[in-house]
């Protein structure tokens, strides 16, 4: 499967640099990957597909050329919401229908942001379990310099990670900060001089581990993300722990674990 790349009309294309690592790549170099309303389902279909697939342990996201992706793309405003609150309400969710697809995803995913990552571009790479950043990477909460507020789940994921106080200093600054001042606040995990190789590196070392283990770590952090101390000791690491013991794989290394310490 290594190197094999397939295309979707120009807007996005999956490619396969290892075993068990999909790279999501979004291609609209041009316009440093920025997004119109019609090339948004396409960037969805193409993305589906992975949940499913049992051989994609990881998945990365990240964007051709310089940019990671800049958000919604201003110049096709003929594509722009109608001024009437039921249809843009109905518009946004439509919109929405990538960042939902990202989040539902079961695999650990990775953002290799390799340049600006503003607006809904912020949102995509919040919507990764993890992001690494490279020397020309922005963040950018940008939304208010338009009168607008956050959207691709920006108002959750970003408090979610940096605190509400450093969010809303994002959001009303309206000041794009570069990897390092990310890394101080917890944004990235690290910096490197090549982010898509770095992620590649870490998801090849994620991928080892037994699929069914990672997407029920995964599920779990998510679970109790969501719930209380109690909730999480009695009822859903229990649940998931259950699930893990019992299948073979434990079994398997377990024994290889005690062989080799004997």
């Amino acid at each position: 499967m290594s190197g094999q790349i397939s295309k979707q009309e120009n807007v996005v294309r999956i490619e396969r640099p290892t075993a068990g690592v999909a790279v999501v790549v979004l291609d609209r170099p041009a316009r440093l990957n920025a997004m119109n309303p019609s090339s948004i389902p396409l960037v969805t279909q193409a993305v589906r597909p992975l949940a499913e697939d049992p051989e994609t342990r990881v998945v990365i996201l990240t964007g051709a050329g310089r940019g990671f992706c800049t958000g919604m793309d201003l110049s096709s405003l003929d594509e722009m919401a109608p001024r009437e609150v039921d249809a843009t309400i109905a518009w946004m969710r439509e919109l929405h229908s990538f960042s939902l697809e990202l989040a539902r995803l079961p695999q650990p995913t990775i953002a290799a942001v390799n340049g600006p990552a503003i607006g809904g571009g912020l949102g995509m790479a919040l919507g990764c379990d993890l992001r690494i950043a490279g020397p020309d990477a922005k963040f950018g909460a940008t939304f208010a310099r338009m009168a607008i507020g956050p959207d691709a789940g920006v108002s959750h994921t970003l408090p979610a990670v940096i605190g509400h106080a450093a969010t809303l200093d994002l959001l009303l600054s309206c000041e794009p900060i570069g990897p390092e001042a990310a890394l101080r606040l917890c944004l990235v995990s690290r910096v490197a001089d090549d982010a898509l190789a770095a992620s590649i590196e870490l998801a090849e070392r994620w991928a080892r581990i037994p699929a069914h283990a990672s997407r029920t770590i995964k599920k779990t952090l998510r679970l109790a993300a969501r719930a209380d101390l109690e909730t999480t000791l009695l009822d859903i690491e229990p649940r998931a722990q259950a699930d893990l013991i019992c299948h073979p794989d434990f079994f398997a290394n377990a024994k290889a674990w005690l062989d080799g310490h004997h």
